[in-house]
């Protein structure tokens, strides 16, 4: 979990809010519940999917439409 001063910017977590210079989406999100996450209410693909209670992004399916972007009120989806 992030705490303040622990940062590395290393942008694993999606805390930090820096932009990761990769062309793989990334999300590794428990923030909201999967049940209510609006990402995977959004993605049309499929690409957004549970693993062990964290809501993450399969880079075999998305498109990289950013549905999921638009819908996150928490800014933690990289595209």
């Amino acid at each position: 979990m992030y705490e303040l001063g622990n940062c590395t910017e290393c942008t694993t977590c999606g805390s930090c809010q820096q932009t990761p210079n990769v062309d793989t989406p990334i999300l590794f999100c428990m923030n909201c519940q999967p049940s209510d996450a609006p990402c995977l209410m959004a993605c049309g693909e499929n690409a957004i999917e549970v693993l062990g209670g964290a809501i993450t992004i399969n880079s075999e399916k998305c498109t990289k439409c950013r549905e999921c972007v638009e819908v996150c009120t928490f800014n933690i989806i990289k595209i």
